[in-house]
Protein backbone atom coordinates (compact mmCIF):
# COMPACT_ATOMS: atom_id res chain seq x y z
CA UNK A 1 0.00 0.00 0.00
CA UNK A 2 1.83 3.28 -1.00
CA UNK A 3 1.94 6.52 1.52
CA UNK A 4 -0.12 8.86 -0.49
CA UNK A 5 -2.96 5.99 -0.68
CA UNK A 6 -2.77 6.08 3.31
CA UNK A 7 -2.81 9.64 3.41
CA UNK A 8 -5.79 10.07 1.21
CA UNK A 9 -7.74 7.18 2.86
CA UNK A 10 -7.04 7.41 6.80
CA UNK A 11 -9.85 10.08 7.59
CA UNK A 12 -12.27 7.12 5.74
CA UNK A 13 -11.07 4.38 7.54
CA UNK A 14 -11.31 5.94 11.36
CA UNK A 15 -14.94 7.27 9.94
CA UNK A 16 -16.14 3.44 9.17
CA UNK A 17 -15.91 3.02 13.16
CA UNK A 18 -19.22 2.62 14.47
CA UNK A 19 -18.76 0.82 18.04
CA UNK A 20 -16.10 1.59 20.59
CA UNK A 21 -15.46 0.27 23.92
CA UNK A 22 -13.09 2.12 26.49
CA UNK A 23 -10.53 0.17 25.55
CA UNK A 24 -9.97 0.82 22.23
CA UNK A 25 -10.97 4.15 22.36
CA UNK A 26 -8.15 4.65 24.67
CA UNK A 27 -5.92 2.81 21.91
CA UNK A 28 -7.60 5.30 19.46
CA UNK A 29 -6.29 8.26 21.75
CA UNK A 30 -2.77 6.90 21.73
CA UNK A 31 -2.49 6.22 18.20
CA UNK A 32 -3.24 9.94 17.14
CA UNK A 33 -0.81 11.69 20.08
CA UNK A 34 1.63 13.31 18.33
CA UNK A 35 3.89 15.15 20.97
CA UNK A 36 5.38 18.29 20.15
CA UNK A 37 8.91 17.46 20.89
CA UNK A 38 11.87 19.73 21.30
CA UNK A 39 15.36 18.42 19.59
CA UNK A 40 18.33 20.59 18.81
CA UNK A 41 16.55 23.71 19.38
CA UNK A 42 13.76 23.19 17.12
CA UNK A 43 10.32 21.45 17.12
CA UNK A 44 10.81 17.57 15.34
CA UNK A 45 8.00 16.98 12.50
CA UNK A 46 7.55 14.28 10.27
CA UNK A 47 5.86 15.12 6.91
CA UNK A 48 5.35 12.09 6.08
CA UNK A 49 3.20 11.44 8.62
CA UNK A 50 -0.19 11.32 7.51
CA UNK A 51 -1.86 12.34 11.28
CA UNK A 52 0.59 15.06 11.73
CA UNK A 53 0.58 16.44 8.64
CA UNK A 54 -2.88 17.11 9.03
CA UNK A 55 -2.11 19.69 11.60
CA UNK A 56 -0.72 21.86 9.41
CA UNK A 57 1.84 22.39 11.58
CA UNK A 58 -0.81 23.17 14.80
CA UNK A 59 0.39 23.29 17.84
CA UNK A 60 -1.84 23.28 21.60
CA UNK A 61 0.23 23.63 24.90
CA UNK A 62 -2.05 21.21 26.75
CA UNK A 63 -0.45 18.43 28.63
CA UNK A 64 -1.15 14.71 27.69
CA UNK A 65 -0.10 11.96 30.64
CA UNK A 66 0.99 9.94 27.45
CA UNK A 67 3.76 12.15 26.80
CA UNK A 68 5.19 12.63 29.98
CA UNK A 69 7.88 10.21 29.82
CA UNK A 70 11.23 10.69 30.87
CA UNK A 71 12.89 9.81 27.07
CA UNK A 72 10.37 12.71 25.48
CA UNK A 73 11.36 16.41 25.90
CA UNK A 74 7.46 16.83 24.61
CA UNK A 75 6.40 20.54 25.16
CA UNK A 76 2.70 19.57 24.13
CA UNK A 77 1.18 18.30 21.04
CA UNK A 78 0.05 18.34 17.34
CA UNK A 79 -3.51 19.35 17.12
CA UNK A 80 -4.47 16.11 14.97
CA UNK A 81 -7.81 15.64 13.57
CA UNK A 82 -9.75 12.29 15.07
CA UNK A 83 -12.69 11.95 12.72
CA UNK A 84 -15.25 9.50 14.34
CA UNK A 85 -18.37 10.71 12.56
CA UNK A 86 -20.25 7.30 12.16
CA UNK A 87 -19.74 6.21 15.76
CA UNK A 88 -23.63 5.21 17.09
CA UNK A 89 -23.60 5.58 20.80
CA UNK A 90 -20.69 7.25 22.99
CA UNK A 91 -21.05 5.63 27.10
CA UNK A 92 -19.64 7.24 29.68
CA UNK A 93 -16.34 5.32 29.68
CA UNK A 94 -15.59 5.64 25.95
CA UNK A 95 -16.29 9.95 26.15
CA UNK A 96 -13.78 9.44 29.66
CA UNK A 97 -11.04 8.11 27.07
CA UNK A 98 -11.64 9.80 24.12
CA UNK A 99 -11.93 13.34 26.06
CA UNK A 100 -8.04 12.55 26.41
CA UNK A 101 -7.09 13.27 22.82
CA UNK A 102 -5.28 16.55 22.21
CA UNK A 103 -6.52 17.54 19.07
CA UNK A 104 -9.78 18.00 17.01
CA UNK A 105 -12.62 15.67 17.65
CA UNK A 106 -15.27 14.99 15.61
CA UNK A 107 -18.38 13.32 16.65
CA UNK A 108 -21.24 14.08 14.05
CA UNK A 109 -23.47 11.23 14.31
CA UNK A 110 -24.39 11.29 17.74
CA UNK A 111 -27.82 12.49 18.16
CA UNK A 112 -27.72 13.27 21.69
CA UNK A 113 -25.59 12.66 24.56
CA UNK A 114 -26.61 12.85 28.50
CA UNK A 115 -25.84 15.47 31.00
CA UNK A 116 -22.84 13.25 32.74
CA UNK A 117 -21.37 12.68 29.17
CA UNK A 118 -21.30 16.39 28.05
CA UNK A 119 -19.78 16.99 31.25
CA UNK A 120 -16.85 14.67 30.42
CA UNK A 121 -16.34 16.25 27.12
CA UNK A 122 -16.23 19.50 28.10
CA UNK A 123 -13.19 18.68 29.51
CA UNK A 124 -11.96 17.86 26.62
CA UNK A 125 -8.35 19.85 25.55
CA UNK A 126 -6.33 21.30 23.07
CA UNK A 127 -8.80 20.91 20.14
CA UNK A 128 -12.16 21.83 18.31
CA UNK A 129 -15.28 19.78 19.75
CA UNK A 130 -17.58 19.00 16.67
CA UNK A 131 -21.37 17.33 17.87
CA UNK A 132 -22.96 18.45 14.77
CA UNK A 133 -26.00 16.11 14.43
CA UNK A 134 -27.03 16.62 17.91
CA UNK A 135 -30.40 18.42 18.03
CA UNK A 136 -31.22 19.37 21.39
CA UNK A 137 -29.56 19.88 24.37
CA UNK A 138 -30.77 19.95 28.34
CA UNK A 139 -29.94 22.66 30.30
CA UNK A 140 -27.31 21.07 32.58
CA UNK A 141 -25.75 19.30 29.07
CA UNK A 142 -25.53 23.81 27.75
CA UNK A 143 -23.91 24.74 30.64
CA UNK A 144 -21.22 21.90 30.36
CA UNK A 145 -20.20 22.13 26.91
CA UNK A 146 -19.78 25.96 27.67
CA UNK A 147 -17.00 24.92 29.50
CA UNK A 148 -15.14 23.46 26.48
CA UNK A 149 -12.08 25.65 25.94
CA UNK A 150 -11.86 24.93 22.03
CA UNK A 151 -14.15 25.39 19.10
CA UNK A 152 -17.80 23.85 19.51
CA UNK A 153 -19.91 22.89 16.73
CA UNK A 154 -23.10 22.11 17.71
CA UNK A 155 -24.83 22.91 13.94
CA UNK A 156 -28.25 20.96 14.02
CA UNK A 157 -29.45 22.24 17.19
CA UNK A 158 -33.19 23.42 15.82
CA UNK A 159 -33.79 25.55 18.67
CA UNK A 160 -31.89 27.64 21.44
CA UNK A 161 -34.28 28.62 24.52
CA UNK A 162 -32.75 31.05 26.89
CA UNK A 163 -31.55 28.51 29.71
CA UNK A 164 -29.43 26.65 26.61
CA UNK A 165 -28.32 30.02 25.54
CA UNK A 166 -27.04 31.21 29.02
CA UNK A 167 -25.30 28.11 29.37
CA UNK A 168 -23.13 28.28 26.11
CA UNK A 169 -22.65 31.96 25.97
CA UNK A 170 -20.04 31.25 28.81
CA UNK A 171 -18.24 29.41 26.14
CA UNK A 172 -14.89 31.42 25.24
CA UNK A 173 -14.16 29.97 21.81
CA UNK A 174 -15.35 30.20 18.46
CA UNK A 175 -19.32 28.62 18.61
CA UNK A 176 -20.84 27.45 15.31
CA UNK A 177 -24.69 27.18 15.64
CA UNK A 178 -25.79 27.12 11.54
CA UNK A 179 -28.87 25.21 12.69
CA UNK A 180 -30.84 28.13 14.52
CA UNK A 181 -33.40 29.72 12.48
CA UNK A 182 -34.92 31.69 14.91
CA UNK A 183 -33.87 33.41 17.89
CA UNK A 184 -35.63 35.02 20.51
CA UNK A 185 -34.19 38.43 22.08
CA UNK A 186 -33.58 36.69 25.28
CA UNK A 187 -31.67 34.20 23.72
CA UNK A 188 -29.69 36.87 21.85
CA UNK A 189 -29.10 38.51 25.19
CA UNK A 190 -27.64 35.68 26.32
CA UNK A 191 -25.48 35.40 23.67
CA UNK A 192 -24.51 38.71 23.51
CA UNK A 193 -22.01 38.12 26.76
CA UNK A 194 -20.16 34.94 24.61
CA UNK A 195 -16.74 35.77 24.04
CA UNK A 196 -15.68 33.88 21.13
CA UNK A 197 -16.37 34.19 17.51
CA UNK A 198 -20.43 33.35 16.80
CA UNK A 199 -21.79 31.96 13.63
CA UNK A 200 -25.15 31.27 13.53
CA UNK A 201 -25.33 30.68 9.82
CA UNK A 202 -29.30 29.51 9.67
CA UNK A 203 -30.90 32.82 10.78
CA UNK A 204 -32.94 34.08 8.06
CA UNK A 205 -34.57 36.98 10.03
CA UNK A 206 -33.77 38.57 13.05
CA UNK A 207 -35.81 41.57 15.26
CA UNK A 208 -34.65 44.65 15.76
CA UNK A 209 -34.52 44.00 19.64
CA UNK A 210 -32.05 40.88 19.09
CA UNK A 211 -30.45 42.31 16.49
CA UNK A 212 -29.15 45.33 19.05
CA UNK A 213 -28.44 42.25 21.99
CA UNK A 214 -26.23 40.62 19.26
CA UNK A 215 -24.76 43.52 18.25
CA UNK A 216 -22.81 44.11 21.98
CA UNK A 217 -21.00 40.73 20.74
CA UNK A 218 -17.54 41.03 21.78
CA UNK A 219 -15.97 38.47 18.79
CA UNK A 220 -16.54 38.12 15.13
CA UNK A 221 -19.88 37.45 14.36
CA UNK A 222 -21.42 35.40 11.37
CA UNK A 223 -25.09 35.44 10.28
CA UNK A 224 -24.89 34.24 6.44
CA UNK A 225 -28.31 33.73 5.99
CA UNK A 226 -29.91 37.05 6.20
CA UNK A 227 -30.91 38.36 3.42
CA UNK A 228 -32.79 41.54 4.15
CA UNK A 229 -32.91 44.35 7.40
CA UNK A 230 -35.22 46.09 8.59
CA UNK A 231 -34.41 49.68 9.36
CA UNK A 232 -34.02 48.68 13.30
CA UNK A 233 -31.67 45.82 12.35
CA UNK A 234 -29.51 48.21 10.27
CA UNK A 235 -29.81 50.77 13.20
CA UNK A 236 -28.67 48.04 15.45
CA UNK A 237 -26.09 46.88 13.53
CA UNK A 238 -24.88 50.42 13.08
CA UNK A 239 -23.96 50.61 16.34
CA UNK A 240 -21.36 47.47 16.25
CA UNK A 241 -18.13 47.57 16.90
CA UNK A 242 -16.16 44.32 15.75
CA UNK A 243 -16.90 41.80 12.92
CA UNK A 244 -20.00 40.80 10.95
CA UNK A 245 -20.54 39.11 8.15
CA UNK A 246 -24.01 39.23 6.78
CA UNK A 247 -22.62 37.04 3.28
CA UNK A 248 -26.09 36.59 1.78
CA UNK A 249 -27.49 40.49 2.22
CA UNK A 250 -28.88 41.04 -1.78
CA UNK A 251 -30.01 44.52 -0.98
CA UNK A 252 -30.01 47.80 1.23
CA UNK A 253 -32.13 51.01 0.95
CA UNK A 254 -30.35 54.03 1.30
CA UNK A 255 -31.46 54.91 4.68
CA UNK A 256 -30.19 51.42 5.72
CA UNK A 257 -26.95 51.64 3.67
CA UNK A 258 -26.96 54.92 5.74
CA UNK A 259 -27.24 53.34 9.21
CA UNK A 260 -25.01 50.66 8.62
CA UNK A 261 -22.21 52.52 7.33
CA UNK A 262 -21.54 54.10 11.06
CA UNK A 263 -20.81 50.14 11.89
CA UNK A 264 -17.05 50.11 12.80
CA UNK A 265 -14.76 47.45 12.08
CA UNK A 266 -14.76 44.56 9.43
CA UNK A 267 -18.00 44.12 7.12
CA UNK A 268 -18.41 41.14 4.93
CA UNK A 269 -21.36 41.66 2.35
CA UNK A 270 -20.63 39.43 0.22
CA UNK A 271 -23.23 39.75 -2.07
CA UNK A 272 -25.02 43.05 -1.58
CA UNK A 273 -26.05 44.41 -5.19
CA UNK A 274 -24.25 47.82 -4.98
CA UNK A 275 -26.09 50.61 -6.70
CA UNK A 276 -24.91 54.53 -6.21
CA UNK A 277 -26.17 55.26 -3.08
CA UNK A 278 -24.87 52.32 -1.13
CA UNK A 279 -21.40 52.92 -2.61
CA UNK A 280 -21.45 56.48 -1.65
CA UNK A 281 -22.58 55.08 2.28
CA UNK A 282 -20.31 52.53 2.66
CA UNK A 283 -17.57 54.70 1.16
CA UNK A 284 -18.14 56.29 4.32
CA UNK A 285 -17.55 53.20 6.23
CA UNK A 286 -14.67 52.54 8.65
CA UNK A 287 -13.16 49.35 9.23
CA UNK A 288 -11.88 46.53 6.22
CA UNK A 289 -14.93 46.01 4.10
CA UNK A 290 -15.52 43.66 2.03
CA UNK A 291 -18.16 43.09 -1.60
CA UNK A 292 -18.62 41.44 -4.52
CA UNK A 293 -18.85 43.63 -7.45
CA UNK A 294 -19.83 43.21 -11.31
CA UNK A 295 -16.60 43.61 -13.11
CA UNK A 296 -17.97 46.20 -15.22
CA UNK A 297 -18.62 48.46 -12.14
CA UNK A 298 -18.60 52.23 -12.90
CA UNK A 299 -15.83 54.31 -12.32
CA UNK A 300 -18.20 56.59 -10.10
CA UNK A 301 -18.97 53.92 -7.72
CA UNK A 302 -15.31 52.59 -7.29
CA UNK A 303 -14.42 56.16 -6.36
CA UNK A 304 -16.31 56.23 -3.58
CA UNK A 305 -15.85 53.06 -2.13
CA UNK A 306 -12.03 53.69 -2.24
CA UNK A 307 -12.82 56.50 0.04
CA UNK A 308 -14.02 53.84 2.60
CA UNK A 309 -11.87 54.29 5.54
CA UNK A 310 -9.55 50.92 6.10
CA UNK A 311 -8.54 47.62 3.62
CA UNK A 312 -11.04 47.13 1.20
CA UNK A 313 -11.71 43.98 -0.39
CA UNK A 314 -13.63 43.57 -4.01
CA UNK A 315 -14.30 40.15 -5.15
CA UNK A 316 -16.13 39.95 -8.50
CA UNK A 317 -13.21 42.05 -10.92
CA UNK A 318 -11.56 39.54 -13.24
CA UNK A 319 -9.82 42.29 -14.77
CA UNK A 320 -9.51 46.38 -14.78
CA UNK A 321 -7.89 49.08 -17.01
CA UNK A 322 -5.94 51.72 -16.51
CA UNK A 323 -8.13 54.30 -15.26
CA UNK A 324 -9.60 51.78 -12.92
CA UNK A 325 -5.97 51.08 -11.76
CA UNK A 326 -5.59 55.03 -11.11
CA UNK A 327 -9.17 54.61 -9.12
CA UNK A 328 -7.28 51.99 -6.69
CA UNK A 329 -3.76 53.42 -6.77
CA UNK A 330 -5.55 56.92 -5.42
CA UNK A 331 -6.70 55.13 -2.11
CA UNK A 332 -7.08 57.21 0.77
CA UNK A 333 -4.55 56.02 3.83
CA UNK A 334 -5.99 55.51 7.17
CA UNK A 335 -6.83 59.21 8.45
CA UNK A 336 -4.24 60.10 6.21
CA UNK A 337 -1.28 57.28 7.62
CA UNK A 338 0.01 55.35 4.89
CA UNK A 339 0.33 51.52 5.13
CA UNK A 340 -2.91 51.06 7.32
CA UNK A 341 -5.45 50.19 4.61
CA UNK A 342 -4.64 48.02 1.85
CA UNK A 343 -6.19 46.35 -1.48
CA UNK A 344 -7.31 43.00 -1.78
CA UNK A 345 -8.27 42.18 -5.14
CA UNK A 346 -8.31 38.84 -5.59
CA UNK A 347 -10.39 38.07 -8.40
CA UNK A 348 -7.99 39.54 -10.95
CA UNK A 349 -6.17 37.07 -13.15
CA UNK A 350 -4.37 39.00 -15.31
CA UNK A 351 -3.18 42.94 -15.44
CA UNK A 352 -1.33 44.32 -18.42
CA UNK A 353 2.12 46.36 -17.82
CA UNK A 354 1.03 49.82 -17.75
CA UNK A 355 -1.99 48.81 -15.21
CA UNK A 356 0.72 47.42 -13.42
CA UNK A 357 2.72 50.07 -12.91
CA UNK A 358 0.08 52.27 -12.19
CA UNK A 359 -1.16 49.88 -9.21
CA UNK A 360 2.62 49.82 -8.22
CA UNK A 361 2.14 53.49 -6.79
CA UNK A 362 -0.85 52.37 -4.39
CA UNK A 363 0.53 53.76 -1.35
CA UNK A 364 -2.28 52.68 1.12
CA UNK A 365 -1.26 50.10 2.34
CA UNK A 366 -0.98 45.93 1.00
CA UNK A 367 -1.73 45.07 -2.20
CA UNK A 368 -2.89 41.57 -2.58
CA UNK A 369 -3.37 40.10 -6.32
CA UNK A 370 -3.77 36.15 -5.19
CA UNK A 371 -5.73 35.72 -8.64
CA UNK A 372 -2.90 35.87 -10.49
CA UNK A 373 -0.82 32.41 -11.31
CA UNK A 374 1.06 33.76 -13.89
CA UNK A 375 3.78 36.11 -13.74
CA UNK A 376 5.83 37.47 -16.99
CA UNK A 377 9.05 39.52 -16.45
CA UNK A 378 7.04 42.90 -17.62
CA UNK A 379 4.41 42.47 -15.72
CA UNK A 380 7.01 41.68 -12.79
CA UNK A 381 9.51 44.28 -12.98
CA UNK A 382 6.33 46.76 -12.72
CA UNK A 383 4.60 45.28 -9.37
CA UNK A 384 8.01 44.76 -7.45
CA UNK A 385 7.94 48.30 -6.96
CA UNK A 386 5.18 48.18 -4.68
CA UNK A 387 6.14 48.12 -0.84
CA UNK A 388 3.78 45.27 0.72
CA UNK A 389 2.68 42.99 -2.70
CA UNK A 390 1.09 39.74 -2.10
CA UNK A 391 1.17 37.53 -5.21
CA UNK A 392 -0.09 34.04 -3.58
CA UNK A 393 -1.64 32.33 -6.57
CA UNK A 394 1.43 32.14 -8.53
CA UNK A 395 2.62 28.72 -8.58
CA UNK A 396 4.96 28.64 -10.58
CA UNK A 397 8.36 31.07 -11.71
CA UNK A 398 10.91 31.28 -14.44
CA UNK A 399 14.56 32.12 -13.37
CA UNK A 400 14.00 35.88 -15.04
CA UNK A 401 11.42 36.58 -13.18
CA UNK A 402 12.86 34.74 -9.53
CA UNK A 403 16.30 37.37 -10.48
CA UNK A 404 13.14 40.35 -10.96
CA UNK A 405 11.61 39.67 -7.78
CA UNK A 406 14.50 39.13 -5.56
CA UNK A 407 16.24 42.71 -6.65
CA UNK A 408 17.25 44.25 -2.86
CA UNK A 409 15.11 46.66 -1.64
CA UNK A 410 12.76 47.43 1.43
CA UNK A 411 9.33 46.00 -0.07
CA UNK A 412 7.87 43.07 1.22
CA UNK A 413 6.49 39.96 -0.58
CA UNK A 414 4.56 37.32 -0.56
CA UNK A 415 4.89 33.82 -2.69
CA UNK A 416 2.98 31.70 -0.20
CA UNK A 417 1.39 29.35 -3.32
CA UNK A 418 5.02 28.66 -5.03
CA UNK A 419 4.52 25.06 -6.10
CA UNK A 420 7.78 24.31 -8.46
CA UNK A 421 10.77 27.00 -9.11
CA UNK A 422 14.18 25.69 -10.30
CA UNK A 423 17.00 25.71 -7.90
CA UNK A 424 18.50 28.20 -9.15
CA UNK A 425 15.43 30.68 -8.51
CA UNK A 426 14.47 29.09 -4.74
CA UNK A 427 18.41 30.30 -4.22
CA UNK A 428 17.89 33.57 -5.52
CA UNK A 429 14.66 34.35 -3.62
CA UNK A 430 15.91 33.02 -0.11
CA UNK A 431 18.56 35.47 -0.51
CA UNK A 432 16.38 38.47 0.13
CA UNK A 433 14.88 38.11 3.50
CA UNK A 434 11.77 40.24 2.88
CA UNK A 435 10.60 37.79 0.67
CA UNK A 436 7.87 34.96 1.76
CA UNK A 437 8.07 31.52 0.63
CA UNK A 438 5.90 28.25 1.33
CA UNK A 439 7.40 26.69 4.74
CA UNK A 440 8.61 23.82 2.72
CA UNK A 441 11.02 25.76 0.92
CA UNK A 442 12.87 26.99 3.96
CA UNK A 443 12.48 23.31 6.13
CA UNK A 444 15.51 21.84 4.42
CA UNK A 445 17.63 24.56 4.71
CA UNK A 446 16.83 25.49 8.13
CA UNK A 447 16.71 22.33 9.60
CA UNK A 448 19.44 20.41 11.44
CA UNK A 449 21.23 17.92 10.05
CA UNK A 450 21.28 15.91 13.20
CA UNK A 451 17.29 16.79 14.04
CA UNK A 452 15.32 13.68 13.60
CA UNK A 453 12.28 12.28 15.69
CA UNK A 454 14.19 9.52 17.65
CA UNK A 455 13.01 11.31 21.04
CA UNK A 456 9.42 10.82 19.75
CA UNK A 457 7.26 7.57 21.33
CA UNK A 458 7.85 4.62 19.26
CA UNK A 459 4.26 4.41 16.51
CA UNK A 460 3.51 2.21 13.97
CA UNK A 461 4.27 2.70 10.38
CA UNK A 462 0.98 4.16 8.36
CA UNK A 463 0.17 1.00 7.06
CA UNK A 464 0.11 -0.70 10.14
CA UNK A 465 -1.96 2.08 11.18
CA UNK A 466 -4.78 1.53 8.55
CA UNK A 467 -4.47 -2.15 9.76
CA UNK A 468 -5.25 -1.15 13.40
CA UNK A 469 -8.33 1.01 12.25
CA UNK A 470 -9.53 -1.39 10.38
CA UNK A 471 -9.22 -4.18 13.15
CA UNK A 472 -10.77 -1.69 15.70
CA UNK A 473 -13.96 -1.13 13.12
CA UNK A 474 -14.20 -4.73 12.70
CA UNK A 475 -14.53 -5.25 16.47
CA UNK A 476 -17.00 -2.78 16.40
CA UNK A 477 -19.03 -4.33 14.06
CA UNK A 478 -19.07 -7.86 15.56
CA UNK A 479 -19.62 -6.03 19.11
CA UNK A 480 -22.80 -4.31 17.42
CA UNK A 481 -24.52 -7.88 15.83
CA UNK A 482 -24.19 -9.46 19.17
Amino acid sequence: MSDSCNKRSLRNHTSEIRHLDASRAAQLVKLFARPAVVTHGGLAYDPDDPIADATKGCLTLEPAAAYETPCTAAIGCYQTHLYLHELLRLPLSVARELAQHRGHLYLDKLVKITDSVAAVLAEHRGGGLSLNNVRSLSVAAAKALGRHNGELSLNRLNGLPFEQALGLAQHTNELHLWGVRELSSKAAAALSHHQGNLTIDGLGRLSGVAASHLARHKGKLHLHSIGGLSDAVAEAFGHRKGLLCISQLKKLTPFQAQLLSCHRGALLLANLELDDDSAVWLGQHEGSLALRVRNNISLSRLQSLVQHTGPLQLDGLIGIDERQAQVFAAQPGWHGIQGLSGLFLNGITHVSPPVAAILATHRAGGLSLQGITLLTEDVARELVRHPILSLDGVSSITDEVASILATPSEATLTLKGLQSLSGSALAKLRKNPNIELPTRFYRDAERPACQTVATEPARPSNQELIGILQEIARRGEESLRT
